[in-house]
């Protein structure tokens, strides 16, 4: 009976501590939240708008300048051998390449689309992947994000799985993805000043 009771807590913490979900992100402004095909909630859509002072450049101009999509490099480590074995810390590398590309996709009116990522660190580093659709308004510019992926760019002993949707769970640190996202668009306003 003692065994089952420790397995039932055991279970229970572990299960517990394993998917907080963040209250804060379903609070926050500008964020849209969604279901993934398990039913899990995801980060689908960002937007915030930032109003229109004296712009001395172009807002094209300065997406291009401001925002990167480099190609991003993620690696996972993986060790041979056993712990009691000399040859344990001797790590084999694993890493793939992606993301690229030109950064703006469209531009058509008041609108532009493009494709960037960013990073934010947390124990170790994250790349945000996503898709920015900017529209200039008489008073404001509205920045819409969308296709919002995160990758962690070492994860140790663990395959790395790539861009994953943001999971509104804690581990998957949704508000500094949203705070990553509001760094950019503080990069291109700033720009529009200079």
């Amino acid at each position: 009976m003692r065994k089952l009771i420790g397995f039932t807590v055991l279970v229970t913490l572990l299960t517990s501590c394993a998917s907080h979900k963040m209250l804060s992100i379903y609070q926050t402004q500008g964020v849209e939240i969604t279901q993934n095909s398990s039913k899990v909630d995801i980060i689908n859509k960002y937007s915030t708008s930032r109003p229109i002072t004296l712009l001395r450049s172009s807002l094209s101009l300065c997406i291009a300048q401001e925002l990167d999509n480099s190609p991003v490099v993620l690696n996972s480590e993986n060790y041979l051998g056993s712990a009691w074995w000399p040859y344990y810390n001797m790590p084999t590398q694993q890493a793939i390449t992606i993301n690229g590309g030109e950064t703006i996709k469209l531009v058509e009116g008041n609108n532009i689309v493009a494709n960037a990522v960013t990073n934010y660190q947390s124990q170790s580093k994250y790349f945000v992947s996503y898709t920015l659709t900017t529209t200039r308004n008489a008073n404001n510019i509205r920045y819409l994000f969308s296709n919002i992926k995160q990758a962690q760019q070492n994860t140790g002993s663990f395959g790395n799985e790539g861009f994953e949707n943001v999971k509104t769970i804690e581990r998957a640190h949704p508000d500094l993805v949203i705070e990553a996202l509001n760094n950019e668009v503080d990069k291109i306003q700033a720009c529009l000043l200079r």
